[in-house]
């Protein structure tokens, strides 16, 4: 950061204009990642909208300031010592709209209430954590994110991550994404907010997503908000009106099932930052069964462990460090090379 100490820094941002939010220094962030682990940033900016978000990049931009973007915190592990650079959370960037199509004939097995649906548009702050936004859902009525239910992250991480639940990508239902290009930020006030967020449309062709895969991994884009494909099943709704109650009901269901799953896997037993590995078709077989199979699970170090009932999950089993979790990371990639000549791919994201 050019001739301007972290102090100084936060307090640019503070004043510029149209940002409102939090700055502080030397933010802890363990306890806003699911893995639990990790030492502080440097400095934590929560921005309160996306004006705000805009107005900081200014700054930081200014400053050549590194920056980490900080969703969920759920597929990542910090390192002990921290993030060396300015963390931007997207916390606050909430909020929902919905534009909904023409009304068709519909039919749901098991639920004769449904004669009807209408595709909808829902917009959705990159903020909103994928369970929130499924609760959310089943208020109004809209069906197609029930495999996303009780998944940690937010909808930005969603996006980013491409998330995979029970055979579905969380890409498959996006249309648009708006961005903020972090090196194309420039002075912006209310009246040319528009001018820097960009909106990234996806079309049905092309290689951009693909399993773990999305367009957005390995730029430096700020997602801000995801539109997405969905159908509501209740004609009656309109903004800021529920939908029938047994409609709720149903998809209540619908999210039960897999949040129960998710509960029986273990996948809430400990914190974790779920699946380690990516899964490779080549393989034949899932990665955790193959971890499994050569005799890992319940495997320790330090403080972190191969969960003893998923081969795919390592947990802090109170005390662990950053470090132990990487250090077993590679411990287990070695000893699948060593045992199958298969080379497991990491798919948290040590920062």
């Amino acid at each position: 950061m050019e001739d301007m100490n972290i102090h100084e820094l936060g307090e640019a941002i503070e004043k510029s204009e149209g940002f409102r939010g939090t700055v502080s220094y030397n933010e802890p962030l363990a306890e806003r990642t699911t893995m639990k682990v990790g030492g502080p940033a440097l400095i934590f900016v929560e921005p309160e909208d996306v004006l705000s978000l805009a107005s900081a990049l200014v700054v930081l931009k200014g400053v050549k300031a590194p920056v980490f973007v900080l969703g969920g915190g759920s597929n990542i592990v910090v390192k002990d010592e921290g993030i060396r650079k300015v963390v931007i959370s997207t916390a606050k960037l909430k909020g929902t709209t919905m534009v909904p199509g023409k009304p068709m004939p519909f039919e749901i097995e098991g639920f004769e209430q449904a004669k009807e649906c209408c595709p909808i548009t829902v917009s959705v702050g990159a903020g909103m954590g994928v369970t929130e936004l499924t609760e959310w859902a089943s208020k109004y009525g809209i069906i197609g994110l029930e495999k996303f239910a009780g998944l940690p992250g937010t909808v930005g991480g969603a996006c980013f991550m491409n998330a995979r639940c029970y055979g579905e990508d969380f890409g498959g239902l996006v249309m648009q994404v708006k961005y903020i290009d972090m090196d194309d930020v420039h002075y912006v006030n209310k009246f040319t907010l528009d001018s820097i967020i960009k909106t990234y449309t996806h079309y049905s062709t092309g290689d951009d997503w693909d399993y773990k895969k999305s367009p957005f991994q390995g730029k430096r884009w700020i997602i801000i908000e995801a539109s997405l494909a969905l159908k509501c099943i209740d004609m009656y709704i309109t903004e800021g009106c529920f939908a029938n109650p047994a409609v709720q009901d149903y998809i209540r269901k619908g999210n039960s099932f897999y949040i129960k799953d998710r509960e029986d896997k273990g996948h809430f037993k400990a914190p974790s930052a779920g699946s380690v590995f990516k899964n490779n078709r080549e393989f034949g077989k899932p990665s955790g069964k193959i971890i499994d199979e050569v005799g890992l699970k319940g495997t320790k170090m330090g403080g972190a462990q191969v969960a003893p009932w998923h081969g795919n999950f390592i947990i802090n089993n109170g005390n662990a460090t950053a470090a132990d979790v990487k250090n077993l990371v590679a411990f287990v990639q070695e000893k699948v090379k060593e045992n199958t000549g298969f080379s497991l791919e990491s798919e948290i994201l040590f920062v």
